[in-house]
């Protein structure tokens, strides 16, 4: 009895972890980044290209990685968790040619939404 109650104890949190594993790569949407903390950028994104054409499906996460992985604040806190989780801090501009098929500037990046003042 007791090995059949470890053993259900033991698959019972591998599922757990299975789910925690396939809910990392979910997108949770521009809003929920923007709204949530990242103001800032998500006001200056909606304006842009990318955020007034919506319908392409330019947002936050076709960047900078999938959000659920690392809305936690532990893991947006700690650099190299969020890199783990997935998060690309600073697109390359490789990453752009998926959509913009004739490439793009190195210019461009850095203009693609706007940036906290650093203090």
């Amino acid at each position: 009895m007791r090995r059949l109650s470890m053993l259900l104890l033991i698959l019972a949190f591998g599922f757990v972890g299975a789910g925690t594993a396939s809910a990392q790569n979910k997108e949770v949407g521009a809003e929920k980044c923007g709204k949530m903390c990242h103001k800032v950028q998500f006001e200056s994104w909606a304006k842009s290209k990318h955020g007034l054409d919506r319908a392409k499906g330019a947002n936050c996460e076709t960047c900078h990685g999938a959000g659920s992985a690392y809305m936690a604040m532990s893991v947006m806190k700690d650099p190299a968790k969020a890199k783990a989780a997935g998060l690309i801090a600073k697109p390359e501009k490789a990453g752009c040619v998926k959509c913009h098929k004739d490439g793009v500037k190195d210019t461009d990046l850095p203009n693609v939404h706007a940036h906290k003042a650093k203090g």
